[in-house]
Protein backbone atom coordinates (compact mmCIF):
# COMPACT_ATOMS: atom_id res chain seq x y z
CA UNK A 1 0.00 0.00 0.00
CA UNK A 2 1.49 3.43 -0.86
CA UNK A 3 1.59 6.34 1.40
CA UNK A 4 2.55 9.92 0.52
CA UNK A 5 4.29 12.76 2.57
CA UNK A 6 3.25 15.48 -0.25
CA UNK A 7 0.36 17.46 0.88
CA UNK A 8 -2.77 16.40 -2.03
CA UNK A 9 -5.41 19.22 -1.67
CA UNK A 10 -8.66 18.20 -3.89
CA UNK A 11 -11.04 21.23 -4.24
CA UNK A 12 -14.77 22.15 -6.23
CA UNK A 13 -15.54 18.41 -4.74
CA UNK A 14 -19.16 17.44 -3.62
CA UNK A 15 -17.86 15.74 -0.36
CA UNK A 16 -19.75 13.06 1.30
CA UNK A 17 -19.07 12.45 4.94
CA UNK A 18 -20.81 10.55 7.16
CA UNK A 19 -23.71 12.97 7.68
CA UNK A 20 -23.97 15.37 4.80
CA UNK A 21 -22.61 16.34 1.56
CA UNK A 22 -21.29 19.85 0.63
CA UNK A 23 -18.81 21.56 -2.17
CA UNK A 24 -16.07 22.16 -0.56
CA UNK A 25 -11.93 21.41 -0.16
CA UNK A 26 -9.72 17.97 1.70
CA UNK A 27 -6.62 18.27 2.11
CA UNK A 28 -4.13 15.13 2.51
CA UNK A 29 -0.77 14.47 4.83
CA UNK A 30 0.93 11.70 5.19
CA UNK A 31 -1.89 9.32 4.07
CA UNK A 32 -4.44 11.07 6.26
CA UNK A 33 -7.10 13.17 5.66
CA UNK A 34 -5.88 16.83 7.22
CA UNK A 35 -8.06 19.33 6.70
CA UNK A 36 -11.69 19.08 5.44
CA UNK A 37 -13.52 22.50 4.95
CA UNK A 38 -16.38 24.28 2.37
CA UNK A 39 -14.04 26.78 0.71
CA UNK A 40 -12.83 26.78 -2.55
CA UNK A 41 -8.99 26.13 -3.06
CA UNK A 42 -6.72 27.96 -5.15
CA UNK A 43 -3.46 26.43 -4.27
CA UNK A 44 -0.99 25.27 -7.02
CA UNK A 45 -1.25 21.76 -7.75
CA UNK A 46 -4.80 21.32 -6.14
CA UNK A 47 -7.29 18.75 -8.38
CA UNK A 48 -10.21 20.22 -9.13
CA UNK A 49 -13.52 17.72 -8.97
CA UNK A 50 -15.44 20.52 -11.13
CA UNK A 51 -17.97 19.60 -9.03
CA UNK A 52 -17.93 15.52 -8.68
CA UNK A 53 -18.16 13.33 -5.76
CA UNK A 54 -15.63 12.70 -3.39
CA UNK A 55 -17.19 9.40 -1.28
CA UNK A 56 -14.96 7.29 1.21
CA UNK A 57 -13.92 4.62 -0.28
CA UNK A 58 -15.96 1.46 0.24
CA UNK A 59 -15.48 -1.11 2.55
CA UNK A 60 -17.40 -4.65 1.05
CA UNK A 61 -17.75 -7.20 3.64
CA UNK A 62 -18.94 -10.03 1.48
CA UNK A 63 -18.10 -10.45 -2.03
CA UNK A 64 -17.17 -14.15 -3.47
CA UNK A 65 -16.14 -12.86 -6.74
CA UNK A 66 -12.87 -14.27 -5.95
CA UNK A 67 -14.79 -17.43 -6.28
CA UNK A 68 -15.43 -16.88 -9.97
CA UNK A 69 -11.84 -15.58 -10.64
CA UNK A 70 -10.21 -18.75 -9.63
CA UNK A 71 -12.39 -21.03 -10.99
CA UNK A 72 -14.32 -19.47 -14.31
CA UNK A 73 -16.35 -22.79 -15.24
CA UNK A 74 -16.84 -25.96 -13.65
CA UNK A 75 -14.17 -27.71 -12.93
CA UNK A 76 -11.45 -25.32 -14.52
CA UNK A 77 -9.34 -23.86 -12.03
CA UNK A 78 -7.30 -20.29 -13.49
CA UNK A 79 -3.74 -19.40 -11.64
CA UNK A 80 -4.59 -18.18 -8.35
CA UNK A 81 -2.09 -15.11 -8.38
CA UNK A 82 -3.50 -14.29 -11.76
CA UNK A 83 -7.30 -14.58 -10.75
CA UNK A 84 -6.45 -12.52 -7.08
CA UNK A 85 -4.75 -9.40 -9.44
CA UNK A 86 -8.23 -10.06 -11.52
CA UNK A 87 -9.81 -10.02 -9.09
CA UNK A 88 -8.17 -6.64 -7.03
CA UNK A 89 -8.45 -4.73 -10.05
CA UNK A 90 -12.08 -5.21 -10.62
CA UNK A 91 -12.99 -4.29 -6.86
CA UNK A 92 -10.82 -1.65 -6.92
CA UNK A 93 -12.51 -0.05 -10.20
CA UNK A 94 -15.80 -0.56 -8.64
CA UNK A 95 -14.99 2.04 -5.49
CA UNK A 96 -14.22 -0.70 -2.95
CA UNK A 97 -10.86 -0.24 -1.48
CA UNK A 98 -11.27 -1.99 1.80
CA UNK A 99 -12.78 -5.91 0.90
CA UNK A 100 -13.85 -9.09 3.12
CA UNK A 101 -12.72 -11.73 0.41
CA UNK A 102 -15.80 -14.21 1.38
CA UNK A 103 -14.40 -17.20 1.02
CA UNK A 104 -16.36 -20.71 0.83
CA UNK A 105 -15.50 -23.46 3.68
CA UNK A 106 -16.73 -26.86 2.39
CA UNK A 107 -18.44 -27.54 -0.72
CA UNK A 108 -22.34 -26.15 -0.74
CA UNK A 109 -23.22 -29.11 -2.94
CA UNK A 110 -20.71 -29.09 -5.42
CA UNK A 111 -17.23 -31.29 -4.62
CA UNK A 112 -14.83 -28.89 -6.93
CA UNK A 113 -16.16 -25.79 -4.43
CA UNK A 114 -13.99 -27.53 -1.72
CA UNK A 115 -10.88 -27.25 -3.90
CA UNK A 116 -11.45 -23.40 -3.60
CA UNK A 117 -10.15 -22.32 -0.11
CA UNK A 118 -6.78 -22.96 -0.20
CA UNK A 119 -6.33 -22.08 -3.71
CA UNK A 120 -7.33 -18.37 -2.87
CA UNK A 121 -5.88 -18.81 0.32
CA UNK A 122 -2.63 -19.17 -1.45
CA UNK A 123 -3.50 -16.81 -4.57
CA UNK A 124 -4.16 -13.92 -1.65
CA UNK A 125 -0.87 -14.45 0.51
CA UNK A 126 1.34 -14.45 -2.87
CA UNK A 127 -0.23 -11.46 -4.26
CA UNK A 128 0.27 -9.47 -0.82
CA UNK A 129 3.74 -10.77 -0.78
CA UNK A 130 4.40 -9.70 -4.34
CA UNK A 131 2.91 -6.40 -3.41
CA UNK A 132 0.77 -6.87 -6.39
CA UNK A 133 -2.68 -5.40 -4.61
CA UNK A 134 -4.10 -2.26 -5.02
CA UNK A 135 -6.52 -2.05 -2.28
CA UNK A 136 -6.99 -3.98 1.44
CA UNK A 137 -7.85 -7.47 1.44
CA UNK A 138 -9.49 -8.99 4.48
CA UNK A 139 -11.19 -12.35 5.20
CA UNK A 140 -14.50 -13.36 5.82
CA UNK A 141 -15.18 -17.51 6.01
CA UNK A 142 -18.49 -18.65 5.04
CA UNK A 143 -19.21 -21.95 7.15
CA UNK A 144 -21.31 -24.88 5.75
CA UNK A 145 -22.70 -26.16 8.41
CA UNK A 146 -23.35 -29.24 6.62
CA UNK A 147 -19.67 -30.48 6.32
CA UNK A 148 -18.96 -33.25 8.49
CA UNK A 149 -15.21 -31.90 8.84
CA UNK A 150 -16.18 -28.09 9.28
CA UNK A 151 -14.54 -27.56 12.04
CA UNK A 152 -11.28 -29.00 10.76
CA UNK A 153 -11.57 -26.75 7.66
CA UNK A 154 -12.22 -24.09 9.57
CA UNK A 155 -9.72 -24.20 12.24
CA UNK A 156 -7.26 -24.18 9.86
CA UNK A 157 -7.67 -20.95 9.04
CA UNK A 158 -8.54 -19.66 12.83
CA UNK A 159 -5.17 -17.68 13.73
CA UNK A 160 -5.03 -15.78 10.73
CA UNK A 161 -4.70 -12.03 11.40
CA UNK A 162 -7.07 -11.63 8.18
CA UNK A 163 -9.36 -13.23 9.27
CA UNK A 164 -12.35 -10.64 10.55
CA UNK A 165 -15.64 -12.30 9.77
CA UNK A 166 -17.50 -15.67 9.49
CA UNK A 167 -20.84 -16.65 8.67
CA UNK A 168 -23.10 -20.36 9.08
CA UNK A 169 -24.62 -21.29 6.19
CA UNK A 170 -27.04 -24.10 6.74
CA UNK A 171 -28.89 -24.43 3.88
CA UNK A 172 -30.40 -28.44 5.38
CA UNK A 173 -33.96 -29.56 5.16
CA UNK A 174 -33.86 -29.56 9.11
CA UNK A 175 -33.23 -25.96 9.28
CA UNK A 176 -36.39 -25.05 6.61
CA UNK A 177 -37.78 -27.78 4.56
CA UNK A 178 -39.10 -25.05 2.13
CA UNK A 179 -36.26 -23.15 1.07
CA UNK A 180 -34.34 -26.61 1.19
CA UNK A 181 -36.78 -27.95 -2.17
CA UNK A 182 -36.55 -24.72 -3.44
CA UNK A 183 -33.09 -24.81 -3.51
CA UNK A 184 -32.80 -28.33 -4.87
CA UNK A 185 -35.16 -27.91 -7.46
CA UNK A 186 -32.87 -24.88 -8.74
CA UNK A 187 -30.05 -27.83 -8.81
CA UNK A 188 -32.25 -30.36 -10.82
CA UNK A 189 -32.45 -32.78 -8.35
CA UNK A 190 -35.89 -35.14 -8.20
CA UNK A 191 -39.03 -34.67 -6.60
CA UNK A 192 -38.91 -37.65 -5.18
CA UNK A 193 -35.38 -37.18 -3.62
CA UNK A 194 -36.31 -33.98 -2.33
CA UNK A 195 -38.91 -35.66 -0.41
CA UNK A 196 -37.29 -38.41 0.77
CA UNK A 197 -34.56 -36.17 2.53
CA UNK A 198 -37.03 -33.99 4.17
CA UNK A 199 -39.51 -36.72 5.32
CA UNK A 200 -36.40 -38.46 6.88
CA UNK A 201 -35.35 -35.38 9.05
CA UNK A 202 -37.31 -36.41 12.36
CA UNK A 203 -35.71 -39.92 12.24
CA UNK A 204 -32.11 -39.31 11.34
CA UNK A 205 -29.46 -36.81 12.69
CA UNK A 206 -26.62 -34.80 10.50
CA UNK A 207 -23.69 -32.41 11.98
CA UNK A 208 -25.27 -28.88 11.40
CA UNK A 209 -26.39 -28.24 15.11
CA UNK A 210 -22.80 -29.59 16.63
CA UNK A 211 -21.04 -27.42 14.09
CA UNK A 212 -23.07 -24.13 14.71
CA UNK A 213 -22.09 -24.55 18.02
CA UNK A 214 -18.83 -25.36 18.15
CA UNK A 215 -18.45 -22.34 15.62
CA UNK A 216 -19.93 -20.37 18.54
CA UNK A 217 -17.50 -21.93 20.72
CA UNK A 218 -14.75 -20.70 18.27
CA UNK A 219 -15.23 -17.45 17.20
CA UNK A 220 -15.82 -16.17 20.71
CA UNK A 221 -12.80 -17.53 22.15
CA UNK A 222 -11.19 -15.56 18.92
CA UNK A 223 -12.86 -12.69 19.24
CA UNK A 224 -14.11 -12.75 15.40
CA UNK A 225 -18.13 -11.18 14.63
CA UNK A 226 -19.98 -14.44 13.37
CA UNK A 227 -23.02 -14.30 11.62
CA UNK A 228 -26.25 -16.04 10.71
CA UNK A 229 -27.12 -16.45 7.07
CA UNK A 230 -30.35 -16.56 4.79
CA UNK A 231 -32.69 -16.68 7.98
CA UNK A 232 -36.01 -17.21 6.69
CA UNK A 233 -38.40 -16.83 9.96
CA UNK A 234 -38.02 -15.29 13.06
CA UNK A 235 -37.34 -18.32 15.00
CA UNK A 236 -33.73 -18.35 13.45
CA UNK A 237 -33.30 -15.01 14.79
CA UNK A 238 -34.31 -15.85 17.58
CA UNK A 239 -32.03 -19.07 17.96
CA UNK A 240 -29.18 -16.45 16.70
CA UNK A 241 -29.81 -14.71 19.75
CA UNK A 242 -29.94 -17.77 22.03
CA UNK A 243 -26.26 -18.29 20.14
CA UNK A 244 -25.35 -15.05 21.13
CA UNK A 245 -24.67 -13.62 17.15
CA UNK A 246 -25.49 -9.96 16.62
CA UNK A 247 -25.45 -10.16 12.96
CA UNK A 248 -28.26 -11.19 10.22
CA UNK A 249 -26.76 -11.88 7.02
CA UNK A 250 -28.76 -11.86 3.98
CA UNK A 251 -32.48 -12.49 5.61
CA UNK A 252 -34.21 -13.44 3.05
CA UNK A 253 -38.10 -12.71 4.37
CA UNK A 254 -39.52 -9.61 5.37
CA UNK A 255 -40.35 -11.85 8.55
CA UNK A 256 -36.82 -12.47 9.47
CA UNK A 257 -35.64 -9.23 8.72
CA UNK A 258 -38.20 -7.66 11.31
CA UNK A 259 -37.26 -9.86 13.92
CA UNK A 260 -33.79 -8.94 13.32
CA UNK A 261 -34.38 -5.54 13.55
CA UNK A 262 -36.54 -6.23 16.98
CA UNK A 263 -33.72 -8.44 18.55
CA UNK A 264 -31.52 -5.44 17.72
CA UNK A 265 -29.29 -7.52 15.12
CA UNK A 266 -27.11 -5.43 12.31
CA UNK A 267 -28.43 -6.55 8.63
CA UNK A 268 -26.57 -6.89 5.40
CA UNK A 269 -28.29 -7.21 2.26
CA UNK A 270 -27.18 -7.55 -0.83
CA UNK A 271 -26.94 -5.14 -3.50
CA UNK A 272 -27.46 -6.67 -6.56
CA UNK A 273 -31.50 -6.97 -4.53
CA UNK A 274 -31.60 -3.54 -4.55
CA UNK A 275 -30.40 -2.52 -7.57
CA UNK A 276 -32.34 -5.11 -9.55
CA UNK A 277 -35.16 -4.84 -7.29
CA UNK A 278 -36.02 -7.59 -6.52
CA UNK A 279 -34.48 -11.18 -5.44
CA UNK A 280 -33.27 -13.42 -8.56
CA UNK A 281 -34.22 -16.44 -6.58
CA UNK A 282 -37.55 -15.23 -4.94
CA UNK A 283 -36.34 -14.12 -2.18
CA UNK A 284 -37.55 -10.45 -0.10
CA UNK A 285 -36.94 -7.43 -2.17
CA UNK A 286 -34.02 -5.31 -0.92
CA UNK A 287 -36.42 -1.84 -2.12
CA UNK A 288 -38.66 -3.70 0.08
CA UNK A 289 -36.60 -3.97 3.31
CA UNK A 290 -35.31 -0.08 2.61
CA UNK A 291 -38.74 0.97 2.41
CA UNK A 292 -39.41 -0.39 5.92
CA UNK A 293 -35.74 0.83 7.22
CA UNK A 294 -34.34 -2.64 8.02
CA UNK A 295 -30.95 -2.43 5.99
CA UNK A 296 -27.56 -1.14 7.98
CA UNK A 297 -25.03 -2.67 5.84
CA UNK A 298 -25.11 -3.48 1.78
CA UNK A 299 -22.09 -5.36 0.40
CA UNK A 300 -21.80 -6.88 -3.18
CA UNK A 301 -22.41 -10.22 -2.70
CA UNK A 302 -21.22 -11.39 -6.39
CA UNK A 303 -21.22 -8.17 -8.79
CA UNK A 304 -18.64 -6.22 -7.07
CA UNK A 305 -20.02 -2.87 -9.24
CA UNK A 306 -23.09 -3.17 -8.03
CA UNK A 307 -22.06 -1.91 -4.11
CA UNK A 308 -21.73 1.45 -5.20
CA UNK A 309 -24.98 1.75 -7.99
CA UNK A 310 -27.18 0.25 -4.81
CA UNK A 311 -25.98 3.06 -2.63
CA UNK A 312 -26.97 5.37 -5.32
CA UNK A 313 -30.41 4.03 -5.77
CA UNK A 314 -30.67 4.11 -2.22
CA UNK A 315 -30.12 7.44 -2.30
CA UNK A 316 -32.30 8.54 -5.38
CA UNK A 317 -35.52 7.38 -3.51
CA UNK A 318 -37.38 10.20 -2.52
CA UNK A 319 -38.50 8.36 0.53
CA UNK A 320 -34.72 6.97 0.74
CA UNK A 321 -32.21 8.06 3.43
CA UNK A 322 -30.72 10.60 1.30
CA UNK A 323 -26.77 9.96 -0.21
CA UNK A 324 -25.02 10.46 3.08
CA UNK A 325 -26.28 7.89 5.28
CA UNK A 326 -26.77 5.69 1.91
CA UNK A 327 -22.97 5.69 1.55
CA UNK A 328 -22.40 5.06 5.12
CA UNK A 329 -24.01 1.91 4.69
CA UNK A 330 -21.22 0.62 2.33
CA UNK A 331 -18.29 2.59 4.71
CA UNK A 332 -18.63 3.87 7.47
CA UNK A 333 -21.10 1.76 9.11
CA UNK A 334 -18.86 -1.47 8.13
CA UNK A 335 -15.74 0.14 8.77
CA UNK A 336 -17.32 0.54 12.43
CA UNK A 337 -18.68 -3.01 12.72
CA UNK A 338 -15.70 -4.80 12.45
CA UNK A 339 -13.09 -2.14 14.46
CA UNK A 340 -11.77 -0.23 11.22
CA UNK A 341 -11.84 2.70 13.08
CA UNK A 342 -9.65 4.54 10.79
CA UNK A 343 -11.25 4.63 7.62
CA UNK A 344 -14.52 4.52 6.19
CA UNK A 345 -15.44 8.18 6.45
CA UNK A 346 -14.49 11.30 5.17
CA UNK A 347 -13.50 12.86 8.04
CA UNK A 348 -10.46 14.80 10.03
CA UNK A 349 -7.63 11.77 11.07
CA UNK A 350 -9.01 9.36 8.73
CA UNK A 351 -7.25 7.44 6.36
CA UNK A 352 -7.43 8.99 2.76
CA UNK A 353 -9.10 6.06 1.64
CA UNK A 354 -11.24 8.03 -0.95
CA UNK A 355 -13.00 8.34 -4.41
CA UNK A 356 -13.82 10.76 -7.49
CA UNK A 357 -17.56 9.63 -8.61
CA UNK A 358 -19.34 11.10 -11.30
CA UNK A 359 -22.93 11.25 -12.06
CA UNK A 360 -23.70 9.88 -15.90
CA UNK A 361 -27.43 8.84 -16.74
CA UNK A 362 -28.06 9.34 -13.06
CA UNK A 363 -25.75 6.41 -12.20
CA UNK A 364 -22.22 6.69 -10.56
CA UNK A 365 -18.90 6.18 -12.35
CA UNK A 366 -15.90 5.75 -10.23
CA UNK A 367 -13.22 7.88 -12.05
CA UNK A 368 -10.35 7.97 -9.65
CA UNK A 369 -9.34 6.00 -6.10
CA UNK A 370 -6.61 6.99 -3.45
CA UNK A 371 -5.76 4.37 -0.96
CA UNK A 372 -3.97 6.09 2.22
CA UNK A 373 -3.52 9.28 0.06
CA UNK A 374 -2.04 7.71 -2.68
CA UNK A 375 -4.20 7.69 -6.28
CA UNK A 376 -4.42 4.19 -7.16
CA UNK A 377 -6.62 4.65 -10.10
Amino acid sequence: MRRTNVETVITNARIVTGHEVFLGTVCIQNGTISDLDRTHSHAPGSIDFDGDYLLPGLVDVHTDHLEKQIMPRGGVFWNPVNAVMTHDVVLCASGTTTVFDSLIVGAVGNPDRRKLLPLMIDGLREARKAGLLKIDHLLHLRCDARENDLIDLFTDYINDTRLRFVTIMDDSARRDAERFRRLERRKGVADAVIEAEIAAVPTTSDCTEDNRRRLVELCRLHRIPLASHDDTTAAHIAESKEFGLSISEFPITLEAAKAARAAGMVTIIGAPNIVAGRSHIGNVSGKLLAEEGLIDIVCSDYIPSSLLHALWRLASDPHGPGLANAVAMGSKRPAELFGLADRGEVAVGRRADLLRVAEVNAAPVVRSVWVAGGQIL
